[in-house]
């Protein structure tokens, strides 16, 4: 039973026949009921599922990070759903049912801010993942913007991570990682997010490295 909080000349909420009426963002939203599926899955279908499905398994754990990294960026309502939108249109690699993600082509921040003109990454003997970048300022951009600094272990889903680190003026910071009982390798990402928040930049893949 749909219902009208604001009235009868407002939006309705709930189901009404063959539709549910909701509101997203603010926006009143209609949508058609699924109907219940009759027959196979065509090759498309199997694929744009597999697809889906690959990408939202590698991301998940991520979703806290995405969502500033990607926040009003990439879709409609950015953050996580951005941060996937994104992985499907440019990092599957492969042909179905071989399907899977490419940790080189994902991006974990998007946006208009400049990114460094140079940047790079080291891990000394301590297990310290140093990351550092060019710290001159161009234009468009504050000393104050903080970097955002991930490492990803896609095999137990480890993640390690800055949302907001240190100040674009610093050049430098760090994130501790641990060892493990077995070798572990993790993606190493860096991206940057404005002073005041209005927007990121598109982060970039900076390799990996192997924790004993």
């Amino acid at each position: 039973m749909a219902k009208a909080p604001q009235g009868l000349f407002g939006p309705f909420t709930g189901k009404i026949g063959n539709v549910v009426c909701y509101i997203l963002n603010g926006e009143a939203v209609v949508r058609s009921l699924p109907r219940k599926r009759r027959g196979k899955k065509t090759l498309k279908e199997k694929k744009t599922t597999t697809k889906f499905g690959g990408v939202q398994k590698w991301m998940r754990p991520l979703k806290d990070f995405v969502r500033v990294g990607f926040k009003d960026y990439g879709t409609k309502t950015g953050g996580y759903k951005g941060a996937v939108s994104y992985a499907l249109l440019h990092a599957v690699d492969g042909e179905y049912p071989n399907l899977y993600v490419n940790p080189e082509k994902v991006s974990v921040s998007g946006g208009e801010l400049a990114f460094p003109v140079t940047c790079g990454m080291f891990l000394d003997a301590d297990l310290k993942l140093g990351f550092s970048w060019d710290a001159g300022l161009g234009t468009g951009v504050n000393p104050y913007d903080q970097a955002m600094l991930l490492a990803y272990c896609t095999e137990n889903k480890s993640v390690i991570s800055k949302v907001t680190g240190a100040f674009r003026m610093d050049g430098v910071d760090f994130l501790q990682l641990f060892p493990e009982k077995e070798v572990q390798e993790y993606h190493v990402y860096l991206g940057f997010v404005a002073q005041d928040r209005s927007c990121q930049a598109n982060s970039r893949y900076l390799g990996t490295v192997l924790v004993p």
